[in-house]
């Protein structure tokens, strides 16, 4: 499926190895990579390293550790929808971990629909933010600003917490509704 907001393939699919290492992506990866101006993130770099290279902030961490314990010792497909976000584009996507041979599993992430943003978003996501009051979903994608969950838009109306210039530093983690949504969804206690 092609993005109707731009032109690179938004469909990715990779398997890792029992050891966590990328063993495969698929033939657009790279395109995709460079269209996403993801810098260094083309399938030569990635492929034979641990995903845990590529994922940062403990929430997520956590998150992925559990789906791939789960997927590997039950056997079982797993699969939940989530925000894929760019800074132009609202993504609905979905995802799909499927297990292998020898400890395997593939990744797939299919996008659902997508819409433009009124304005472009950039965000860093950093282990210790300079400013820990804003925190970022990685599944809804929603920010704790003070304690409160907002969407992006939210955020821009009401506050100064995004900064227009610069990408604004945020903290990973997974809320509340997110964590009890994805443990229906799968089955996986996180």
């Amino acid at each position: 499926m092609v993005s109707r907001l731009g032109s690179y393939q938004v469909d990715l699919d990779y398997r890792l190895d029992r050891n966590d290492r990328v063993a495969q992506v698929c033939p657009h990866w790279s395109a995709a990579a460079r269209e996403r101006m993801a810098v260094g993130l083309d399938d030569e770099y990635v492929l034979g390293r641990s995903l845990w290279d590529f994922i940062h902030g403990g929430a997520t961490q956590r998150l992925y550790d559990a789906l791939l314990h789960h997927a590997r010792t039950t056997g079982r497909k797993i699969a939940f929808n989530y925000r894929g976000d760019s800074p132009g584009a609202i993504r609905y996507m979905r995802m799909v971990l499927v297990p292998g041979q020898g400890g395997s599993v593939r990744f797939r992430s299919e996008l659902l629909h997508d819409q433009p943003r009124r304005r472009e978003i950039y965000f860093t996501h950093v282990a210790y933010p300079a400013r820990p009051d804003l925190l970022q979903c990685g599944l809804c994608q929603k920010l704790d600003h003070l304690g409160r969950w907002h969407t992006v838009d939210e955020i821009i109306n009401y506050t100064d917490a995004i900064d227009d210039l610069f990408p604004t530093e945020v903290g990973d983690t997974i809320c509340d509704s997110c964590l009890t949504k994805l443990e229906l969804a799968t089955g996986v206690r996180l």
